[in-house]
């Protein structure tokens, strides 16, 4: 059985998939241009909050608000989300935002909120925290986080952290970005920021010829400008050289798919799972992300061998209960014995190319560096 009620510590959610910013990166648009058409906007509502945090989640110690397509702090549900799980669980709460949302009242309200619960020596996981996506600085920071405004983000992270909230700076590094670390480490250490942790994109691509610029454009499809990857090798995610050489051909594609080992992080390592805008429940976001059509063949196996073989809203909690969600066939049994099979007999390519024992690319972009006094998380 993938997980029980009383197995799970970690829930990741996605309390909306609408968001302000268009990030070139992100899938839920055109390399920062346009928002994808088959994209369903949703958020949960009140009676979603409740069902979700179902009391019987009695071993829950951490909910991590964290979009792959949307920002929580678009949702109108966020504050009484967490306001939620702070009185009915002993959960602590992580806060992934732009933070370029908001007037500073609200964000002093989510610092009230989530400064409930302090001990006396602050850890990770063991207090709420509030990452805060900022990508450079004044001049930079809108080159990746588009339509977002840095003064607006500087006023909304004085306010959550004046209010008591315990805050995060993350910071995906670019090559435009690159100089800028350590002034914005420094600009993050005298706001009062607990904790800086370096991003290590592994989504650009390299060949012989080298690296791969990444296209940015407008809602018609012209180009404004290219992201490039980080020159400083300190800043470079080593770890996509592995899959550029994985994917050289279909023939060695196919044997790492087929034959990989898969560790589950969300099951193995976070005791984790996963509900997002439509409240439904998955093992991952990963696997979450492929409900969404597209055209590449990780996304088309999963389509094919999830939701064209099992009947619709099969894992929605706003037509079953957990119970009958755990219990189902495929979490009860399909997606662990599918690990140790090949993909003609169900493994999911994307389980294969997240978890895979040869290519690692979410446990290796990230670097946490500790500031005002705090401990370190790599």
């Amino acid at each position: 059985m993938y997980h029980s009620l009383e197995s799970i510590k970690d829930m990741h959610v996605e309390i909306t998939n609408r968001c302000n910013a268009a990030c070139p990166m992100c899938a839920r648009n055109h390399f920062g241009g346009a928002t994808k058409k088959d994209l369903r906007l949703d958020e949960w509502s009140t009676e979603d909050v409740r069902r979700i945090f179902d009391p019987r989640l009695k071993n829950l110690e951490n909910v991590m608000f964290c979009g792959t397509h949307g920002d929580p702090v678009v949702a109108d549900n966020s504050l009484i989300a967490i306001n939620h799980i702070k009185h009915s669980t002993d959960a602590t709460v992580e806060f992934y935002s732009n933070a370029s949302l908001r007037k500073p009242t609200w964000w002093r309200e989510l610092g009230s909120l989530m400064s409930t619960k302090k001990p006396d020596h602050w850890h990770y996981n063991k207090h709420d925290l509030a990452i805060f996506s900022i990508d450079g600085l004044e001049d930079t920071n809108h080159l990746y986080r588009r339509k977002t405004n840095f003064k607006n983000i500087i006023k909304n992270a004085e306010a959550f952290i004046g209010a008591g909230g315990f805050a995060r700076w993350d910071f995906i590094v670019f090559k435009h970005n690159q100089h800028q670390v350590e002034e914005a480490k420094k600009l993050a250490d005298d706001m009062g920021f607990k904790e800086f942790r370096i991003r290590k994109t592994a989504r650009f691509t390299y060949s012989p010829d080298g690296p791969m610029k990444w296209r940015v454009q407008d809602k018609h499809k012209n180009i404004e400008y290219y992201l490039q990857p980080p020159t400083d090798k300190n800043y470079y995610n080593a770890e996509q050289d592995k899959w550029t050489e994985i994917t050289k051909t279909d023939e060695g594609k196919n044997d790492y798919l087929n034959n990989t080992q898969i560790s589950c992080l969300y099951k193995n390592k976070f005791r984790r799972i996963y509900v997002n805008a439509y409240a439904d429940v998955f093992p991952c976001c990963y696997i979450s992300n492929d409900v969404y059509p597209g055209k590449n063949s990780i996304v088309k196996d999963s389509q094919q061998k999830i939701f064209d073989r099992y009947q619709k809203h099969f894992n929605s909690l706003r037509h079953h209960s957990w119970d009958d969600i755990l219990e189902h066939e495929w979490f009860a049994n399909e997606i662990e014995n599918s690990w140790n099979t090949n993909l003609e007999g169900g493994r999911l390519m994307r389980c294969a190319r997240t978890c895979g024992a040869g290519f690692k690319p979410i446990t290796t972009q990230s670097h946490t560096q500790k500031i005002n006094s705090v401990s370190t998380v790599s």
